[in-house]
């Protein structure tokens, strides 16, 4: 290892882990796994991190996995030359996969490969394989990128295995077994070990057509059966199943055959062979352990399996699995030593005769690993659950109250996997899962109540995809996602996200369709939604993100767009939920649910006609949600006084007829789109029509595509804002600070997304503009009164100067304070307008805009007791001073 390497290892150990001493150790330590000073290493070579409490704890882990930035930068490192081209390869091979290079130098070459979608290069270690093919590894930062590894396209390999250069056909027929991996590097590590290797690439490639060769080889050198062939696949379900499958099908073939794993039942701890091989564990005594792993993994029946591992273990009772059931076998010790006295028979042929293998569970269940929620302080146990019957198995969380008692699991397991049945102790529960805890404890991994991005982790979880640093993730086997040194999942098993995302595939054909159908109105709306996708991030620089307003009359395309934008997403059929006709708590869900993603509010306001009983959504309750802070809080059921105050994550998107009508702090967080039928044509008709049924399944990558340009987008967002900013405010239009952010946001969300798709220049610089004059449209509407409360004080003002001698009876005013209060009977205005011949607005949109009154400001709808004596309800409103009325 090159020394600039050890050292700066070094540096971060000691900067870590404490540890002490000046010898060639490093020692006392603090140990992850157990707390204690017991974690040591060597000071020349400090590759391998253990725990000194070898039996209690047993902590070990390589630097390289805890440290990976130092280890995944290798062409910067180790530059090519003339003289070694392959010199990033070369280092790759040796430091970060600790293989000897003598003797394979020739067999791999060292290329480049570039990232379609993000433009991420890196250098790559090439092996070509038999038929044509070839398999190369990703060796810069290969975090950056969907996969680590690629196959030559459409080339095929089947049947056929790697070898290295020294282990030709004749090494292979004169070996006295044969390794046969899944990986190169696999096969490698076992080379390095002083064994015979093979890699088929993939647990479902039988080479079929090596062993044919191997055969005729054999046969050619006539040295009888041959070499024994050792299946030894990565750990879990694919390898266990593979390996016994390619067992059976060798000795049917005429090999002697067998399998090797490093667990028994080949499950558990996820370290392949390289991994074994730099912690120092590919020893001859170890491969030997593997081997007898590998022969209780193939074990015929229970009581077979059960008399190995007493064989081995010398345990009087245990737990194992076989056939997918749960088994306890129970050795008498006693009546082993009478029957190899009477009989005369070896231990292992008396075990055999007294065996007691009984089944105590007609599945298999695996503990995988502890979830936890740190917000609500909610913990289960996620478990795996095989049962003969079933090709796929089930998975589901488990109390702690039905992991800690025989009845109540049962009653669990019964709910989870049809035919699974529990039929042992309590005591037999503990020991299984005392022993499927191991050393090392149970692995433990954080449950997100929300799709999207979470900010203490820097990740998008979007349901069985995530993505983080570029890099895109998917669901492992056991249901969470893998991101170095984090585990995630949704705690939740709704998806409410589909996304089909293929890294080739980045469909922008529908924006001229947009802009079609919608022009500047698809293209703000675009450029918005795709800033929710980085609301938290904006929040972060600049504390709020504005809301998005679009409302216009029914049949002008809102719905066909919206429900098009979420097709991006990955969200089919939906557009968004009405907050009137949600509970509180539904609201406070649907706000919760989502970061980093819009919530689409349509028709939350409404008319006051059900009266004043009805339940009604307030838009003030929103104001918290500008910023990210909580909208609304619950209790937490723990028995203590904790509240849950979920922040506000997502972005506001607010979609109905009507314009919002709220207080001049809702309003100025509000960004407005006007839609309605000016320039509808039949291009625009069949252009909203293509939108509509355009399938989900091309663009629901698209915001995979863009969030894994988080870097990029941001930084044009940052430089793009601070520019719109400066124009909004020099054009002069604009003095409220909260209007221009809002602005200049969406307008750095636009220069931001043309960065990554083609937008012309002409639709860019229009949607400008359109968004300028929006601050100042926005700007103009917070001054001034709505249309229809300016034509009903026209007409009160023409009323009431027309009144002759007026009565208490007659006049239009009819508070008691006449000179400091208005208080108008919506009916009396009515009626009084139609005897003059005059047209007032409707009822209903005068219920829905008087309390946005500017004017004249609005105090209350209330029952008036007037100088008469008699009531009415009035609508009340303060009556401007003298001096205000005279400067309008």
């Amino acid at each position: 290892m090159r020394d600039d390497i050890r050292k700066e290892v070094l540096e971060r150990l000691e900067q870590d882990y404490r540890f002490e001493g000046s010898g060639a150790w490093l020692q006392k330590g603090k140990c992850p796994g157990c707390g204690g000073k017991e974690l040591f290493t060597r000071r020349e070579a400090p590759w391998v991190l253990r725990c000194g409490r070898a039996n209690k704890c047993g902590w070990e882990q390589h630097v390289k996995d805890l440290y990976p930035e130092i280890f995944d930068n290798w062409s910067n490192r180790f530059k090519a030359s003339e003289e070694n081209p392959n010199a990033a390869a070369d280092a790759y091979l040796q430091h970060a996969r600790g293989i000897d290079l003598q003797g394979l130098r020739g067999s791999y070459t060292q290329e480049y490969y570039v990232d379609r979608d993000t433009g991420h290069g890196t250098a790559t270690i090439r092996f070509p394989l038999p038929g044509g093919s070839w398999w190369e590894r990703l060796i810069d930062q290969p975090g950056r990128f969907d996969r680590k590894a690629r196959f030559a396209w459409r080339k095929s390999y089947a049947g056929q295995w790697w070898t290295a250069p020294d282990h030709d056909l004749e090494t292979l027929a004169r070996a006295p077994r044969i390794w046969i991996a899944e990986g190169i590097f696999d096969a490698l590590s076992f080379r390095d070990a002083g064994e015979v290797a093979a890699s088929v690439m993939s647990t479902n490639n039988y080479p079929e057509a090596a062993l044919s060769d191997l055969r005729r080889k054999v046969a050619e050198l006539e040295l009888g059966a041959g070499p024994e062939l050792v299946f030894a696949f990565d750990v879990g379900k694919a390898g266990r199943e593979y390996s016994i499958k390619y067992v059976d099908k060798a000795r049917a073939d005429g090999w002697r055959a067998t399998a090797a794993t490093p667990l028994p039942e080949g499950d558990g701890e996820k370290l392949d062979w390289n991994d074994l091989h730099q912690r120092g564990r590919l020893t001859p005594d170890d491969l030997e352990e593997y081997l007898w792993h590998g022969e209780v993994m193939i074990a015929p029946t229970a009581t077979e399996k059960a008399c190995l591992i007493y064989d081995r273990k010398k345990l009087s009772s245990f737990s194992l699995v076989h056939d997918s059931r749960t088994w306890w076998a129970s050795f008498n010790k006693a009546r082993i030593a009478e029957i190899m006295t009477a009989e005369g028979v070896t231990e292992k042929a008396a075990a055999r005769a007294t065996a007691d293998v009984d089944e105590i569970a007609s599945c298999a269940f695996r503990i995988l690993y502890f979830q936890t929620d740190v917000a609500t302080d909610e913990s289960h146990y996620y478990l795996r659950v095989n049962t003969p019957s079933s090709r796929w198995p089930a998975k589901a969380a488990f109390s702690t109250a039905a992991m800690a008692a025989g009845p109540e699991f049962k009653k669990r397991l019964l709910g989870v996997a049809p035919g699974a049945q529990w039929t042992g102790s309590t005591r037999q529960l503990e020991k299984i899962i005392d022993l499927q805890k191991g050393k090392r404890g149970i692995r433990q991994v954080e449950t997100l109540d929300f799709t999207g991005y979470s900010r203490e982790h820097e990740a998008w979880v979007l349901g069985d995809l995530a993505v983080k640093g570029g890099r895109v993730y998917r669901l492992n086997e056991e249901d969470y996602f893998d991101l170095g040194k984090m585990s995630l999942k949704l705690r939740t098993t709704e998806r409410i996200l589909s996304i089909d995302y293929d890294p080739e595939r980045f469909d922008t054909a529908w924006l001229p369709v947009v802009w079609k159908a919608f022009r500047t109105n698809g293209l703000i709306s675009i450029s918005f939604w795709v800033m929710s996708f980085f609301a938290e991030q904006v929040r972060a620089m600049h504390k709020s993100v504005g809301f998005l307003e679009a409302i216009g009359d029914p049949g002008t395309g809102k719905t066909t767009l919206f429900e098009f934008l979420w097709k991006l997403c990955g969200r089919a059929d939906y557009e968004g939920f009405d907050p009137q006709k949600a509970t509180n708590a539904a609201l406070a869900r649907n706000l919760g649910k989502v970061a980093n993603l819009p919530v689409v509010l349509i028709e939350g306001d409404r008319d006051e006609e059900n009266g004043s009983h009805a339940k009604r959504f307030e838009w003030e309750e929103l104001k918290t949600a500008y910023n990210g802070r909580a909208v609304r809080s619950r209790g937490v059921r723990n028995g203590g006084n904790e509240t849950y105050d979920p922040p506000f994550r997502g972005a506001i998107v607010i979609e109905q007829n009507y314009p919002v009508n709220a207080s001049p702090a809702i309003l100025e967080r509000i960004m407005q789109l006007k839609f309605d039928k000016t320039g509808w044509s039949t291009a625009t008709k069949i252009a909203a029509a293509k939108l509509e049924h355009w399938p989900i399944e091309p663009v629901s990558g698209f915001m995979t595509h863009i969030i894994r340009r988080e870097a990029e987008f941001l930084k044009t967002f940052r430089e793009a804002f601070l520019r719109h900013e400066s124009e909004i405010e020099r054009r002069g239009q604009v003095n409220n600070i909260r209007i221009v952010k809002n602005h200049a946001q969406l307008a750095a969300a636009l220069d931001a997304l043309a960065g990554m798709v083609e937008i012309p220049d002409e639709a860019h610089s229009e949607t400008i503009e359109r968004i300028y004059a929006m601050a100042a449209e926005r700007r103009a509407s917070l001054s001034a009164d709505h249309d229809v409360v300016q034509r009903f004080w026209e007409l009160f003002d023409y009323l009431e100067h027309r009144e002759d001698n007026p009565t208490p009876d007659t006049c239009i005013n009819r508070h008691r304070k006449p000179d400091e209060f208005i208080a108008v009977s919506l009916p009396q205005f009515e009626e009084r307008c139609r005897s003059r011949g005059l047209i007032p607005p409707g009822e209903k949109d005068l219920k829905r805009h008087l309390k946005s009154s500017k004017s004249r400001r609005f105090l209350k709808a209330d029952t008036v007791n007037m100088v008469n004596d008699r009531h009415a309800h009035c609508w009340i409103f303060e009556r401007p001073r003298k001096s205000e009325r005279k400067e309008k």
